[in-house]
């Protein structure tokens, strides 16, 4: 399928600018009980008409980074999803600042949408140190990014990052899968040199699941209902999101409706900077969703000779 101009110029408008301008949040002054308040402006790059989880937890990080003594780093968020955002919603994010020690600081963001409450996350940051020295190293096999095939630009998504997927492990004889989804990811281009922004940014990629939760329909989309529950991210050291990680998922357990995955970011170097954790809702649909794929999926996936298909929006945000 051929794009028209409008539809090139508005796939190519999708940057990394237009990432970091949606993920800022912007100060707003305070609520009645004297919290800091900010907002931010949820982007429409997704199919569907809601907004990527993972651009709901970026966002609320930055407001609360805001409100912490600089130099800290955020080591760990744990959030719920509450209700869906509409793309192209107007969030506030009114931050409680529970704690400040001499070492860490604890804060809770409530993101409402329209008066109701959208997402609540709890996140602690850090002032760095010293320390031992042990890591989980990434496995042996993978390739390296630049010998994996991408898209070219600007078909991919989300737009502003290059991708290189390199699937899921072989089947084992019990039926499980060592990996459910491989990928190398960064940003197409530089990110500002904010530590804030390339903590977000890599906390909203935490959230690019794909299918890897649903072993047994790895692949397919529109056959459940896949709704994010919680969001749970561990940064264990700074990292810029525009040098190469590996994201490999691992999926845990489908049970009760529910399925419990985890991953690691490793980089290009070998470095695990961050981990995750997260429980979906997987309820199977009697009729399966059918959806129009937008034009530069469907090229995208013809370029690649696969199927129509690619990650969707979280079911609750």
């Amino acid at each position: 399928m051929e794009l028209d101009e409008a539809e090139e110029a508005e796939i190519v408008a999708a940057t990394v600018t237009d990432l970091v301008d949606a993920i800022t949040a912007r100060a707003e002054g305070s609520d009645g009980s004297g919290k800091p308040v900010f907002s931010t402006v949820s982007p429409t790059w997704w199919v569907g008409d809601r907004t990527f989880g993972g651009m709901v937890v970026a966002q609320a990080l930055h407001a609360a980074f805001q409100t912490v003594a600089p130099g800290l780093e955020v080591h760990s968020l744990h959030g719920y999803f509450l209700r869906p955002t509409a793309a192209g919603a107007r969030s506030l994010h009114v931050v409680d600042p529970i704690r400040d020690g001499r070492s860490f600081s604890t804060r809770t963001v409530t993101s409402t949408v329209e008066g109701k409450e959208t997402f609540r996350m709890t996140c602690s940051f850090h002032a760095p140190e010293k320390g031992d020295e042990y890591q989980l190293a990434v496995a042996h096999d993978i390739p390296a990014p630049e010998d994996v095939e991408g898209f070219e630009p600007p078909f991919e998504a989300p737009f502003p990052f290059d991708v290189r997927e390199l699937g899921h492990t072989e089947q084992r004889g019990d039926g499980t899968f060592l990996s459910t989804r491989r990928c190398w990811f960064r940003t197409r281009e530089p990110l500002p040199d904010d530590p804030a922004i390339h903590a977000c940014v890599r906390a909203y990629y935490s959230d690019m699941t794909g299918a890897a939760f649903r072993p047994l329909s790895l692949g397919s989309f529109g056959t459940h209902t896949d709704a994010s529950l919680d969001h749970a991210v561990w940064f264990h050291r700074p990292w810029r999101a525009d040098s190469w990680s590996i994201f490999d998922l691992q999926a845990l357990v489908n049970a009760g409706g529910r399925a419990t995955i985890r991953a690691t970011m490793h980089g290009e170097d070998g470095t695990l900077h961050l981990s995750m954790a997260q429980e979906l809702l997987i309820r199977e649909l009697d009729e399966p969703l059918v959806f129009e794929p937008p034009p530069w999926l469907d090229r995208a996936m013809a370029k690649r000779g696969t199927a129509t298909g690619g990650e969707g929006n979280d079911g609750t945000a």
